[in-house]
Order: structure tokens, then sequence, then C-alpha cells
């Protein structure tokens, strides 16, 4: 009789550990998935929305980078994990990060136009004497 408990509880402990294997390697696969990300980048200006040539498109905290064409279309060069983070950046406008997911196969992203000041010379009402000596 006490072999019969003890094989049980075997039985249910070698299930038990089975399933909480199984459960770990599906959570882990789902995670893993691949997505090859490509889109069209646009500028929203106070007049209209337009094609973006030159955007740069980076993974965040990583090296690889692309840009778009002249059609603003981008197709990152590398496969991505769901959960990683695109930063599309240019001159002008406001930096957007996107975080992947398993959707994103076919982006449009359309970045905010930068409210940026020109820096000039400062005014003064003040003649310019130099400091040497004339002779």
């Amino acid at each position: 009789m006490k072999t019969t408990i003890l094989t049980n509880n075997v039985k249910r402990n070698y299930l038990l550990v089975s399933f909480i294997f199984a459960i770990f390697f599906s959570v882990q696969n789902a995670s893993a998935q691949k997505v090859t990300v490509k889109g069209v980048v646009k500028g929203k200006t106070e007049l209209n929305t337009e094609l973006l040539m030159g955007v740069n498109i980076y993974l965040k905290d990583k090296s690889a980078i692309t840009t778009s064409n002249r059609k603003g279309e981008f197709t990152f060069p590398q496969e991505l994990n769901v959960g990683d983070i695109l930063v599309f950046s240019y001159l002008g406008f406001i930096k957007k990060e996107i975080k992947v997911t398993r959707n994103s196969t076919n982006l449009t992203v359309i970045l905010q136009e930068d409210d940026n000041e020109m820096l000039g010379a400062p005014n003064t009402n003040k003649r310019f004497s130099s400091k040497k000596d004339r002779q």
C-alpha cells in the first residue's frame, strides 16, 4: 500500500513539473516572436502632412539603423522581437518611439513638427571700442 502511494505521488509530481515546463516554454516562445517591420513615415506641419525622406529609424539601445527612402517608405534590416522599441528622428520634428507588437508589420508613422526658434545675435545699442592704444 505504501509503494502505491509513493508511485502516485511521484506520478503527480512528474505531471506537475512537466506542466510547469510546458507553460514556461510556451510563454517564452510567445515573447520571442520575430516581426519584420516596414512602413511609411510622414511629417505633420501646420499646413499639411507630407512624406518624409531620410528619417533616421533605429532600435533603441542597439546599433541597428535604417532611413526612409524618397517615398517615405522604410523596411527595418532585421527581424525585431515583440517589445523592442523603434525610434524615429528627423530634423525639425519631435522624436517618436514606437513599441513593436505582433501587428507592427506595416506601420504608418506621423511625426509632429517641433517648434524651433532661430538663435540670432543679441540686440545691443553699445558701440564697439577697441582697447588697443592708438598711436
